[in-house]
């Protein structure tokens, strides 16, 4: 029974961590991609756009890993806000770049990718 309760209440947290993970790739990619767009290869800027709805599609799983884990009662429920705010960025940010608003879009996908790499380290950092 206490080895069902221990892995019952793991799988949020593992599932949160995973999702933060796999943000934090994707992110750092955008910082990727984006830097070989300004480098002169242009192509990047159309793997920038798709990408940028893989991070929001990202940040939403997030937010309900997220819940999850708030919810089973191992983890605090900061983290569903966090998720949240961040899943509205990444979500405003898909237009803000079509639009080419830069002196929007740069400075909101700096604070996303700080805020991301934050979050990634607390979930791996964090005991339940």
């Amino acid at each position: 029974m206490t080895e069902s309760l221990a892995a019952r209440s793991f799988w949020p947290l593992a599932l949160f961590r995973s999702c933060t993970a796999v943000a934090a790739l994707l992110v750092l990619s955008q910082a990727l991609l984006a830097g070989e767009f300004l480098s002169g290869h242009f192509e990047a800027l159309a793997a920038h756009g798709r990408n940028g709805g893989v991070v929001a599609l990202c940040m939403a799983i997030q937010t309900i890993a997220a819940i999850l884990l708030w919810r089973s009662g191992s983890g605090p429920s900061w983290p569903v806000r966090t998720s949240v705010v961040q899943t509205i960025v990444a979500g405003a940010l898909i237009p803000l770049g079509e639009q080419r608003a830069l002196a929007v879009h740069v400075p909101m996908a700096v604070g996303l990718s700080i805020g991301t790499a934050l979050l990634t380290v607390w979930a791996w950092r964090w005991r339940a």
